[in-house]
């Protein structure tokens, strides 16, 4: 059985540091050109997705001749003709509020991965192949890829655990046959990766249905455009269950300080220097996070200046009417001005409270722009928003090797604490939360057996209502039938029986 063909994919050329695509065409010549730029250009991942997009699209195009022809059958139409049409209209080519009900696609660069992936795989099919066996050979698809990824990540480690330990051993040989007597100061060794195990490679199949979302939106797009005479649909996996960790206050408080005090090593004016703070970038997000309940992106982009494209913090004094008095205010613009709010990601701006807002009075007199960016990067360009391997790194430090804590963990304790207070509202807690009443109710509205306790005791404190319907239970009720139900004649003074007794009795007589 040959090798199979690895699909159209990026290379990277080292000796030149410039970025190629690289693919075999129907005929089995290989393709092979330039992009132009490499790993120098900030940009070159979002391009890199964008040029393998446009080439994919094309190729499909070109092979298959593309008809433009409306309403056509499903049987008539492949996928990569409609992956194409969403990607020309909804991203390349999208014009803002020509529909307003289509906003600009989050994060394109990362759809357009996907979009790759799913024309890599569905591309030949016709929208009729589009059934629950193909997803789940989609399913299929992606986990002989994760596989694969991890076999050849693996095959790098023993590579460089092989090739370091061959000079130590030739370092060893060289200190026996010169008699020293000493051991001379060596780097470690790698650990050895062993064999690799198939099994042990972690897979869901819920990560499919993100890539299954972006497929049924292009097939959405389709039929809108008139592509298609029929709307398709693929059925999509499950989700993933539920996150349920809650931060308790005393973990909150020792992830806070173990960040504050955490001590490594760090670059200052472009020299490394050792014992410096490193993680107080993570112990303002902790902060952040904690008392606003705001999802990752909100907090870790966070700027002290109002820049447009990215949330940002107001730190002013206005004027207490109380006391007539100047007062430090903060609040917290979840959205930039030229950011665009997604229905399902609303982004309200909301006043912080006293004990964060004099943090951030107290950050912003220090001279700090980005209160969650790392100050001691190498790299001069280093942008705030990458922090979530320090993190994790922080979660198992403090909380153990098998935490399942996650960044979200942080909004998911907010929402959990602020629900359990009995003056809130769910309404104001939604807004302050920037989700819906139904996601708080359904996800963060926990009912403990205390709380069905108050509802309890909360008709003992019905007064007259309660002490109206005592009375009318213990009335006596008038003879019935007892193979008939007993009327529950509560306004009947006349009545013969107690309610309950007639119960008992009934019950006693069908037995």
């Amino acid at each position: 059985m040959g090798r199979p063909r690895k699909g159209a994919r990026e290379w990277h050329d080292k000796s030149t540091d410039k970025y190629f695509i690289r693919d075999i065409d129907s005929e089995g010549n290989e393709v092979k050109f330039s992009l132009g730029f490499g790993k120098k250009d900030p940009d070159h991942r979002a391009k890199i997705e964008v040029a393998l997009s446009r080439y994919i699209s094309e190729k499909h195009a070109k092979t298959n001749e593309k008809v433009k022809i409306k309403n056509q059958d499903t049987a008539d139409v492949l996928v990569a003709d409609v992956v194409n049409l969403y990607v020309d209209v909804r991203i390349e080519n999208f014009v803002p509020g020509i529909d307003i009900k289509k906003k600009e696609v989050a994060r394109p660069h990362e759809t357009l991965s996907r979009l790759r992936t799913i024309v890599e795989h569905f591309g030949e099919m016709s929208l009729d192949d589009l059934d629950i066996g193909a997803r789940d050979e989609f399913v299929r698809f992606l986990r002989d890829r994760t596989r694969q990824r991890a076999r050849e990540a693996h095959a790098k480690k023993l590579a460089a655990y092989l090739e370091a330990k061959k000079k130590w051993d030739a370092a060893e040989a060289a200190r026996v046959a010169s008699g020293r007597t000493y051991r001379e100061i060596k780097r470690k060794l790698p650990d050895n990766p062993g064999t690799f195990d198939v099994n042990s490679v972690e897979f869901a199949a819920q990560s499919a249905r993100r890539y299954l979302q972006d497929l049924n939106a292009a097939l959405t797009c389709a039929h809108e455009r008139r592509l298609t005479k029929v709307h398709v649909k693929i059925p999509l996996t499950g989700k993933y269950e539920a996150r349920t960790t809650v931060f308790d206050e005393k973990q909150v408080a020792r992830l806070y300080l173990h960040a504050h005090f955490k001590r490594g090593q760090g670059w200052v004016d472009g020299k490394p220097k050792k014992e410096v703070f490193i993680w107080r970038h993570l112990a303002r997000f902790i902060l952040l996070a904690f008392f606003t309940g705001s999802r990752k992106t909100k907090v870790s982009l966070a700027s002290f200046r109002n820049e447009g494209d990215r949330p940002w913090i107001e730190v002013r004094k206005v004027m207490n009417p109380a006391t007539r008095r100047m007062e430090w205010k903060a609040w917290l613009h979840r959205l930039g001005e030229d950011e665009v709010e997604y229905d399902n990601k609303k982004a309200p701006k909301i006043e912080l409270p006293p004990i964060l807002t004099r943090f951030c009075v107290k950050w912003k007199k220090q001279g700090i722009i980005y209160p969650c960016m790392y100050p001691y990067s190498s790299n001069d360009k280093e942008e705030p928003g990458e922090i979530a391997r320090a993190m994790r790194k922080c979660f198992r430090e403090v909380l153990g090797e098998d935490t399942d804590a996650v960044i979200h963990t942080f909004r998911h304790t907010a929402a959990t604490m602020l629900v359990r207070q009995p003056k809130l509202t769910l309404i104001a807690i939604a807004g302050y939360l920037g989700m819906t009443v139904e996601t708080l109710v359904n996800t963060y509205a926990k009912v403990e057996e205390k709380d069905l306790k108050t509802v309890t005791d909360a008709f003992a404190g019905m007064g007259d209502f309660t002490v109206k319907w005592g009375e009318a239970i213990g009335q006596e009720l008038t003879e019935t039938d007892r193979n008939q139900i007993a009327p529950f004649a509560l306004e009947s003074p006349e009545n013969g029986k107690n309610v309950m007794r007639s119960i008992i009795n009934g019950l006693k007589q069908a037995a």
